[in-house]
């Protein structure tokens, strides 16, 4: 295992060495005592990642019964922001719930939607005191979701693997609540970065095919920075996944450029190595 393991950090290294900007990586089985990290402290922006910390701190407060999952939120001018989602092109009056808004913040990323449940959450202080009980020191969430700035929402690979063991293992509240996340990111519509290249299809149900690996993941894109966070679940066993990358100079915003692929070679290699 030592030796396959130095080999896994040898690819890591050569990929860093051709790769024109920064990334940090963090994994570690379910079932498996200790990580395994590369950059794995170094500070990203973390796009629309950080969201899973909003979800999961509304999923509490509904827990404890401080929301109610079913309460109408009409959609407002005032609310619309541009970049990534759907509710921004939609008209407004409309009423959706909070289950709906938290959906659509995971699901397409939906920036409108993700700053609505930061606001019925309480706020930033809410969602940075949330940080801190999952022992997520190194994130800051320093204002909502606006598509023009890597500034301000920073974090590292290693908290954000914190997160997802803990929603993992079920330790989010209960299993129960835990399972609610794990469903909500396991209908995540932007594939094109971890499971890109896993035996994953998202369409298999309704295509009749056999489905032997699961991912329940979140994404982030900005110029230069792709973030993706998932949990991959096989057969045999389950494990979590963060890879961030920064200072990318391919800063299409497709996904083919530099740090997609790359984030999918990463993705790829940390699958084979624990089969």
């Amino acid at each position: 295992m030592h030796a396959e393991l130095d080999t896994l950090f040898d690819h890591f290294d050569e990929e860093a060495k051709n790769f024109s900007g920064h990334f940090g990586l963090a994994t570690q089985r379910v079932d498996a005592p200790e990580p395994i990290l590369f950059h794995a402290d170094d500070l990203f922006p973390t796009a629309s990642v950080i969201k899973l910390v909003v979800l999961a701190e509304y999923l509490v407060q509904a827990a404890v019964g401080q929301l109610n999952p079913n309460q109408r939120i009409k959609l407002e001018p005032a609310d619309q922001v541009g970049g990534s989602g759907v509710l921004k092109d939609l008209r407004c009056g409309l009423q959706l719930t909070l289950q709906d808004i938290a959906t659509l913040s995971i699901t397409v990323s939906d920036n409108t939607a993700a700053n609505l449940l930061i606001k019925h959450v309480g706020g930033l202080a809410r969602v940075n005191a949330r940080l801190q009980a999952l022992d997520m020191y190194s994130t800051t969430m320093g204002r909502p979701f606006i598509f023009d700035s890597t500034a301000d929402n920073t974090g590292t690979p290693a908290d954000f693997l914190r997160l997802l063991l803990v929603v993992a293992r079920g330790h989010l509240v209960n299993s129960t609540i835990s399972q609610q996340m794990l469903e909500i990111m396991g209908r995540q519509q932007y594939l094109d970065y971890i499971p890109r290249y896993l035996p994953f299809h998202p369409f298999a149900a309704e295509y009749g095919l056999p489905q032997t690996v699961t991912i329940a993941n979140k994404v982030g894109m900005l110029p230069g920075v792709v973030s993706d966070a998932a949990i991959i679940t096989t057969p045999s066993f389950s494990y979590a996944l963060v890879i961030f990358t920064r200072d990318c100079q391919d800063i299409h915003p497709d996904p083919d450029n530099e740090a997609a692929l790359l984030t999918a070679r990463l993705s790829k290699r940390i699958y084979d190595f624990f089969l």
